[in-house]
């Protein structure tokens, strides 16, 4: 009989990990992580809300463009973190918060998620902070024109709120949303770039859109650019638990980081 043949799991492993590594080495070295930090000064378009939305029970359709007085402009941030691999295969995550203050300015009566609210001393709150996991492939890979295409998972942490003598009432949202994904470059010197990039999708109950369309400029070599332009978030859903429909306008600059 022939005897068994004895394997060193030890070694197994560290030979497993060992070509694991240089599989993946010549893909590390080709390449670049890209860090994008933007601040700037957003306003509101509209933002419409009914809390509950459902045909019984309905609550008061109101806005807080039109029903409130804002907090005016206010300033934003923005972080992006990409990884591309071998000029095609683009790996990124975004972090997106945002919160706008309102003061009613109507006496009109609300009816707002098992609540009535009227009169001064009326406040509210809209919350909508994102976090998004993306992946993108280059469809267009020319010298001065670069063309990528994918999906992204939007993860939203959202809430509405008003609030009146200590009473608040709100209606809070933790969900996710895919998105389709791109991103449009054009160079026409080696220094100024051209970029049109966002999420977008519509869907039956609702819609989402997060585009930018700006420059970028090299500030040093190809390692630090600066980067401005205008932003449009836009979208909402029309479900039962809730009517809202929002868009906001980000006047948008800051750095973006290659290594």
């Amino acid at each position: 009989m022939m005897g068994s043949i004895k394997i060193d799991n030890s070694k197994y492993i560290m030979m497993k990990y060992f070509f694991t590594i240089l599989f993946f080495i010549p893909l590390m070295l080709s390449a670049q992580l890209r860090l994008s930090l933007e601040s700037g000064a957003v306003t509101t378009g509209y933002n419409d809300v009914r809390v509950p939305n459902a045909d019984l029970d309905a609550g008061t359709l109101f806005s807080y463009t039109d029903d409130f007085d804002s907090d005016g402009s206010v300033i934003f941030f923005r972080g992006e973190l990409a990884y591309t691999i071998n000029s095609k295969h683009t790996i990124e995550a975004t972090a997106v918060p945002l919160t706008r203050n309102y003061t009613i300015n109507t006496d009109r009566e609300i009816k707002f998620a098992g609540n009535t609210f009227q009169g001064e001393g009326v406040t509210g709150s809209y919350q909508f902070n994102t976090y998004r996991f993306s992946y993108r492939y280059r469809i267009v890979d020319k010298s001065k024109f670069k063309f990528d295409l994918g999906a992204s998972l939007l993860v939203r942490d959202a809430r509405i709120a008003l609030s009146q003598a200590g009473v608040t009432s709100d209606d809070t949202d933790l969900g996710y949303v895919p998105l389709v994904s791109f991103e449009l470059n054009y160079a026409p010197t080696d220094k100024l770039g051209f970029l049109l990039k966002g999420d977008a999708l519509v869907g039956p109950v609702g819609r989402a859109e997060d585009v930018f369309a700006g420059i970028l400029y090299d500030i040093y070599k190809d390692s630090l650019q600066l980067k401005a332009g205008y932003r449009i978030i836009e979208g909402g859903a029309d479900v039962d638990q809730v009517y809202n429909f929002a868009l906001f306008h980000f006047m948008d600059v800051g750095i973006v980081i290659r290594l």
